[in-house]
């Protein structure tokens, strides 16, 4: 079988076709470029301005969520208006962006103290493109929060010594929150730009070794309580253990002094009442001054036999005498 040779051609394009679409091509990826320097977008908490370095001028705030543009060649400055918190601990706990050392600083007799404290506060949105004009680097609060905040707690602790500081620690934690609002407020590089919104001074930490001897301390005085509070109670108890003794002696003195009295006087009663059955008996007999004695012994001898008698443990048999005599014998009972 023969081999017939077959030429095929490469058709071309005209060369002013081929520049047309080459422009169109390069067309569209500049306005797409354009377009990408130019639209930016903003989410919610976030404000911006736009910044024009060929006209040098900087744009009103832009408050996000929001989409705007701008000319290619400028860019944005942005930061959050949302709340923002400045933490100041202790070293080893110093890590985070916003997390800074908490100071270190001498009270008036020397001893170091550590100063832990929370700053909250947020910037004015609306009077952002001012920041920037002053702060370009957005460093407000590296410039301004923190040291101002170092400088006012070293000012104050300064001042006061540590029984000062342990003693009245709220109302010198008080007394660092108003001056630092204040002193943000005056300041003339943030006032009305930065609002404060919450100074917190959590701690004042003291030196391990302080801290023992302070613990030592209120041990010692709560040992000294207690034993205060044990002796006083002992005293008391005594005190109520004297008046109850006193209290039952003058009681059983007072019960003796009256049963005395009332002895005394029935005893009394009874002698006027013997004295005057006595003379009635002698009265009515008629007798001389001999028989009249004789007849107050036999009276008074036979009233002690009735008493006797009353208690029920002896019986009484009279026995005739001689010459006409009754003599009365009291046998002994057993």
């Amino acid at each position: 079988m023969a081999h017939i040779p077959v030429e095929i051609r490469r058709v071309r394009p005209p060369r002013k076709a081929a520049a047309a679409l080459v422009l169109a091509v390069l067309a569209f990826l500049i306005v797409a470029v354009l377009v990408a320097l130019s639209v930016f977008s903003l989410p919610a908490g976030v404000v911006a301005v736009v910044v024009d370095p060929v006209s040098g001028t900087v744009s009103k705030p832009v408050i996000g969520p929001t989409v705007g543009f701008k000319a290619p060649w400028a860019y944005l400055i942005e930061d959050t208006y949302a709340i923002e918190i400045i933490e100041f601990v202790q070293k080893e706990r110093a890590a985070g962006k916003w997390t800074f050392s908490a100071p270190e600083v001498l009270t008036k007799d020397g001893v170091v103290v550590t100063v832990e404290m929370v700053v909250r506060y947020r910037i004015v949105p609306e009077r952002f493109d001012e920041l920037v004009k002053k702060f370009p680097q957005v460093d407000y609060d590296d410039k301004v929060l923190v040291p101002k905040a170092r400088q006012l707690i070293r000012d104050v602790i300064s001042k006061v010594s540590l029984d000062e500081l342990i003693a009245n620690r709220d109302v010198i934690a008080k007394q660092i929150e108003q001056l630092y609002r204040e002193a943000v407020i005056n300041d003339p590089a943030v006032a009305g730009l930065v609002e404060v919104l919450d100074v917190n001074v959590q701690n004042f930490v003291l030196p391990q070794d302080i801290v023992n001897a302070i613990n030592r301390k209120i041990a010692a005085q709560q040992d000294a309580i207690r034993a205060q509070f044990e002796r006083q109670r002992v005293e008391e108890l005594a005190r109520a253990n004297y008046t109850r003794t006193v209290l039952a002696a003058m009681a059983e003195a007072n019960a003796t002094l009256t049963r005395a009295v009332a002895q005394a006087r029935q005893i009394m009663l009874l002698a006027n009442a013997t004295r005057t059955a006595i003379e009635l008996l002698i009265k009515a007999s008629g007798a001389n001054a001999t028989e009249a004695v004789r007849l107050a012994e036999l009276y008074i001898y036979l009233s002690g036999l009735r008493e006797v008698a009353q208690t029920g443990n002896v019986q009484i048999v009279a026995v005739s005498g001689g010459a006409g005599q009754v003599v009365p014998v009291i046998p002994i009972a057993r």
